[in-house]
């Protein structure tokens, strides 16, 4: 986008006041005006009404591309090894199948400390077990939003009036506990999925590789696995999968493939001290299990999905083709076909998140509270989603 193709200063205000109207409408009071202060304002009501802990962080991102397409689409068509039923050994890895006893790495908790949830919330699964006694007290609200931005361009009654916001403005007021650790659900899968997307672009994952089902790969809860025939996938295939629909075998299958160490040590070699995962998908998830398959911030997934190196593209691929739009994207006017928005969502009692790109921002919105808070949980998601998206409009 060029310097003329800046949204005008009354285009900002518009698809701000839009976006702070879509949030009115869902039971939030917007504060007044169009600039960044009142979209910090509102983040702040939005997450003083959320039933437990809500986190949102977004940054600049680069925006899709038709360099972002998921690999099956980008070569031509060839016999599909999903439909032979011969037996493959998986070969050996240098990431070691998980057993189903793994912590999270030791040392990951070197950035600054921050108040956070005791990150016993259960997941693993997209859907609501019946046992919900284990799951955490709402955490006490830690945050910290700007409530005021000096800025010359804008005038003191908050209406935008110098051209439109900066992306300082909008990442700096929509910033919201970035910092503390929470649980994941589903959005953990992206550590997977950067991992795979890294040996596929280095050359160490073939993505035409037939991976063999295993029995304790199979899972309830979201996918389609559970339902189909074939026992045997390509890495690209369960990747897809997993982006997909959230498929929890295929996750546990191509996990097991990659080996649950090579994640997390994939995860940090980019950096991310916080975010990791514990567990397999586990359904039901019992006390003798880690308490949840994955943790980390808003401020770590954000940044995952930000950038466009190969790695990053073939990843982006794989989250284009996620068919669920129900939590950041709710609120806001969208269109699924559009190649704007790639995100992964997180879903399991008590948990409510969402993790993508949308347009040229990049974001990660975490909720997760009590046992029956999902409600709540959902719509403080789509409501801060809303802001997103409406700020990603403002925005080169």
């Amino acid at each position: 986008m060029t310097p003329n193709d800046r949204p005008s200063s009354a285009r900002a205000a518009e698809i701000l006041r839009a976006a702070l109207s879509a949030v009115e409408a869902n039971g939030i009071p917007a504060a007044t005006g169009s600039d960044a202060t009142a979209l910090a304002g509102t983040l702040q009501r939005i997450a003083a009404a959320c039933p437990g802990e809500l986190a949102v962080s977004v940054r600049p991102a680069v925006p899709l591309s038709p360099a972002d397409t998921p690999l099956h689409q980008a070569v031509p068509p060839h016999p599909h090894p999903a439909h032979t039923e011969t037996a493959h050994a998986d070969p050996a890895h240098a990431g070691a199948a998980h057993t189903g006893t793994a912590t999270g790495p030791s040392g990951t908790n070197s950035a600054p400390a921050a108040s956070s949830p005791t990150n016993s919330a259960r997941m693993g699964t997209d859907t609501d077990p019946a046992d919900t006694s284990s799951a955490p007290a709402p955490p006490s609200p830690t945050g910290t939003a700007h409530t005021h931005l000096s800025d010359p361009g804008h005038s003191d009654t908050g209406a935008v009036s110098g051209g439109s916001l900066t992306g300082e403005e909008v990442f700096a007021a929509l910033a919201w506990n970035e910092d503390v650790e929470m649980p994941l659900a589903s959005v953990g899968k992206l550590l997977l999925l950067a991992e795979v997307a890294r040996g596929v672009d280095g050359g160490t994952l073939d993505p035409e590789e037939p991976v063999r089902l295993h029995e304790d790969d199979y899972c309830g809860g979201s996918g389609l696995l559970t339902g189909l025939s074939a026992r045997t996938w390509t890495v690209g295939d369960l990747a897809l999968l997993t982006a997909a629909v959230s498929d929890n075998t295929a996750t546990n299958a191509l996990l097991r493939h990659v080996g649950l160490d090579r994640v997390n040590a994939g995860a940090r070699a980019l950096g991310l001290t916080r975010t990791r995962l514990l567990d397999r998908i586990r359904e039901p998830r019992g006390p003798e299990h880690p308490p949840a398959f994955a943790v980390g911030t808003a401020r770590e997934l954000a940044g995952l999905v930000a950038g466009a190196a190969g790695w990053q593209r073939v990843m982006r691929g794989w989250m284009l083709a996620n068919t669920d739009h129900g939590l950041v994207p709710a609120l806001v006017r969208h269109d699924p076909e559009g190649r704007r928005l790639a995100n992964k969502t997180g879903t399991d009692d008590g948990v409510r998140s969402d993790a993508g790109i949308i347009g040229s921002v990049a974001y990660a919105v975490l909720a997760c509270g009590p046992a029956g808070s999902d409600a709540g949980l959902a719509r403080a998601v789509r409501q801060a989603g809303a802001l997103v998206i409406a700020a990603s409009g403002t925005l080169p």
